[in-house]
C-alpha cells in the first residue's frame, strides 16, 4: 500500500495543507494548518496513518517531526 502525505505549504493567504488531491481552507498562521492536518490525521481510521511533511525553502517536502511541541518549517540544510 502506497503511504499517504498531509503537505503543510504556504498559500497566498496564509498557509494550507494538502492531502489525496485536495487543498485545505488557508489557515493565517503555519500553527493552525499543522493543528488542522493532524486532526484531520487523527480522524483518519488507517493501520498506517498519513505523513505530515512541510515545505522548505529549496521546495522540498519534508516529515515533520512530531515529537516537537511546536515544529516549525524547516529553513535551508
Amino acid at each position: 500500500m502506497e503511504r499517504e502525505f498531509l503537505d503543510i505549504i504556504p498559500h497566498s493567504n496564509g498557509w494550507c495543507f494538502i492531502g489525496r488531491g485536495l487543498r485545505s481552507p488557508a489557515y493565517p498562521s503555519y500553527h493552525l494548518a499543522l493543528a488542522a492536518a493532524k486532526k484531520l490525521r487523527s480522524e483518519r481510521k488507517s493501520d498506517t496513518p498519513p505523513v505530515l511533511r512541510s515545505l522548505d525553502l529549496k521546495g522540498r517536502l519534508l516529515p515533520i517531526d512530531d515529537r516537537l511541541v511546536f515544529p516549525e518549517p524547516r529553513f535551508g540544510g
